[in-house]
C-alpha cells in the first residue's frame, strides 16, 4: 500500500471515530467539543474529496454509507425532535389525530397519563403546539411507535433505518443523474461525505433524507432515454406514464417536507400549462389520498395556525431578519416579528416568481440552479435556519458550479453555541461571523466563477 492510500485509510478511520463520538458520546451542550470534532470531520471531508482519485471510488461510497450506519444504535445528540416524532406515532396508534391535539393539553386532560408518554412530553421542544409534520412522516412515526410501543431506542432505530435507506436511494439517484448530465461522478462526494448531511440526516434523523429521495426521483422520472448523440430535454420528452409517476413522487416529497413547493414554478415553466394540468392534477389527487386519514376541520385550522407561528414567533440563526429586527427595536422599541415575518414570506414568494420569469435557459440541468437560488433566497429571508435546512443546498450543489453551500455547511456549526445555556441564548456575534463569511463567499462566486470551476476539476482529477 502506497503512502497516499495509507493516509486516505487513516483519514477514513479517524472520520469513523468522529462520527462514533457524535453518535454516542457528544452532547450539544458541550459546544466546544462538538465544534472541535466537527472541524476535524470537515477537514477529513475536504482531504478525501481532494485525494479521491487515489482510491477506488466505490470504496468512498461504501465508507459514506458506513458513516451513516455508525449512528444506527444511538439516540440523536444534537436534536430532540425525535421525541415529537414518536409522540405523534403514539397518538396515531391510539386513534388520536396528531393534528388535533396539543401534547401538553392531552396530558393535562388525560385520566391516566402513560409514563412513557410523560417521558416523551418531557423531552419535547413543542409541547404547546400542534403537529406540523406531513403525512409521510406521520405514517413512518406510527410504524416506529407500533413496532416499539414502549421502547424509545427501538423506535429511534426504525426511524433511522428509514432515513438511511432513503439516503442510499438518494446516492443511487444522484449517481444516475450525474451520468445523465455528463457531470463528474466525483461531484457525488460533495454530498455523500459531507459531515452536516451525515450528522443531521442519519444521526439526528431529519426527514430531509426522505424528501431528497422523492425529489430526485421526480427529476429522474422525467429524463427520457437518449439513444442519439443529441441532448434530450426530459421534461419535453417524458411520456404520460412517466409524467404521472413523477407527479406521484412530487406529492410524496411534499407530503414529507413542504419545501419542494418552493420549486413548483420552475416545474411549470418546463412542463408548459397543458402538461402542468395533468401533472398537478395527479399530484393533487395523491396529496389528498395521503392526507385523507387525517382530514378534519382541525387539520386545516391547526396546520395554518402552526405555519403562522413559524413565521411570527420562531427565530433561530437568521440573517437579514435579525438586521430588520434590530432596526425594529430602535424604531418601535419591541420585537416586530409578528408583522415582519409574513412580509418576509411574501418577499420569498415574489423573489421566486421573479427568478422563474427571468430564467433564460430553461433546461433540465438548469433546474438545479434555479432550485438552489430559490432556496438560498428563502434561507436568507427566513426567521429560522436550523442546520439541517442547509442539507438541501448541499445536495443541489452536486449539479452546479456554486460551492457556497459547502462553506455554509461548515459555518453553521456555530449556531450550536446557542445550546450551551438554559434557557437558550443565541450568540449573535457568532451568527454575524457565519453570515459574513457566507455572504462573502456568494459574492466572490458570483463575481468570478473560475475558482469553483477549478475546484470541480480538482475533484475529478
Amino acid at each position: 500500500m502506497n503512502s497516499g492510500r495509507r493516509k486516505i485509510f487513516i483519514c477514513l478511520a479517524l472520520t469513523l471515530a468522529g462520527y462514533l463520538l457524535f453518535g454516542y458520546f457528544l452532547r450539544r451542550e458541550n459546544f466546544y467539543q462538538v465544534a472541535s470534532v466537527y472541524l476535524i470531520l470537515f477537514a477529513s471531508y475536504l482531504f478525501l474529496i481532494r485525494r479521491n482519485s487515489e482510491i477506488n471510488f466505490s470504496w468512498l461510497i461504501v465508507a459514506a454509507i458506513l458513516f451513516r450506519l455508525s449512528f444506527l444504535f444511538s439516540i440523536p445528540s444534537l436534536s430532540d425532535d425525535y421525541f415529537r416524532f414518536i409522540w405523534d406515532g403514539k397518538m396515531i396508534n391510539m386513534g388520536v389525530n396528531p393534528y388535533s391535539e396539543i401534547p401538553s393539553f392531552f396530558i393535562l386532560y388525560s385520566d391516566n397519563p402513560d409514563e412513557y408518554l410523560m417521558h416523551l412530553l418531557a423531552g419535547m421542544n413543542s409541547q404547546d403546539y400542534y403537529s406540523v409534520y406531513p403525512p409521510v412522516m406521520q405514517f413512518t412515526f406510527a410504524i416506529a411507535a407500533w413496532l416499539f410501543p414502549q421502547n424509545l431506542l427501538g423506535a429511534v432505530i426504525v426511524l433511522r433505518i428509514v432515513c438511511i435507506g432513503a439516503e442510499i436511494g438518494t446516492l443511487i439517484l444522484l449517481k444516475k443523474l450525474l451520468e445523465h448530465f455528463k457531470l463528474p461522478k466525483a461531484n457525488l462526494l460533495w454530498y455523500a461525505l459531507n459531515p452536516l448531511v451525515i450528522i443531521e440526516l442519519s444521526g439526528n434523523i431529519h426527514f430531509e433524507a426522505v424528501t431528497f429521495f422523492f425529489l430526485l426521483l421526480v427529476i429522474y422520472l422525467f429524463l427520457a432515454k437518449n439513444t442519439s448523440h443529441e441532448p434530450v430535454e426530459g421534461f419535453v420528452k417524458a411520456t404520460r406514464v412517466r409524467l404521472i409517476l413523477s407527479a406521484i413522487a412530487y406529492s410524496f416529497s411534499i407530503a414529507t417536507k413542504l419545501i419542494p413547493l418552493l420549486f413548483l414554478p420552475f416545474l411549470i415553466r418546463r412542463l408548459g400549462w397543458r402538461r402542468s394540468l395533468i401533472y398537478f392534477l395527479s399530484a393533487g389527487i395523491t396529496l389528498v389520498l395521503l392526507f385523507a386519514p387525517f382530514i378534519s376541520r382541525e387539520l386545516i385550522e391547526n396546520i395554518g395556525a402552526s405555519i403562522d407561528l413559524y413565521f411570527q414567533k420562531f427565530e433561530f440563526n437568521a440573517s437579514i431578519y435579525y438586521i430588520i429586527r434590530w432596526i425594529g427595536f430602535q424604531v418601535k422599541g419591541y420585537n416586530i416579528i409578528q408583522s415582519v415575518g409574513p412580509w418576509l414570506a411574501l418577499s420569498v414568494f415574489l423573489s421566486v416568481m421573479i427568478l422563474m420569469l427571468r430564467e433564460k435557459k430553461i433546461t433540465d440541468r438548469n433546474l438545479f440552479s434555479m432550485m438552489q437560488w430559490s432556496l438560498t433566497i428563502y434561507l436568507l429571508l427566513s426567521t429560522t435556519v436550523h442546520p439541517w435546512y442547509l442539507t438541501t443546498l448541499v445536495m443541489l450543489s452536486v449539479f452546479t458550479e456554486m460551492r457556497f453551500a459547502i462553506v455554509w455547511s461548515l459555518m453553521v456549526i456555530l449556531s450550536y453555541a446557542t445550546y450551551q445555556t438554559q434557557p437558550y441564548d443565541e450568540n449573535l456575534l457568532l451568527t454575524s461571523v457565519e453570515y459574513f463569511l457566507i455572504s462573502g463567499t456568494i459574492i466572490l462566486e458570483l463575481r468570478n466563477r473560475k475558482p469553483t470551476k477549478v475546484l470541480a476539476e480538482q475533484v475529478d482529477h
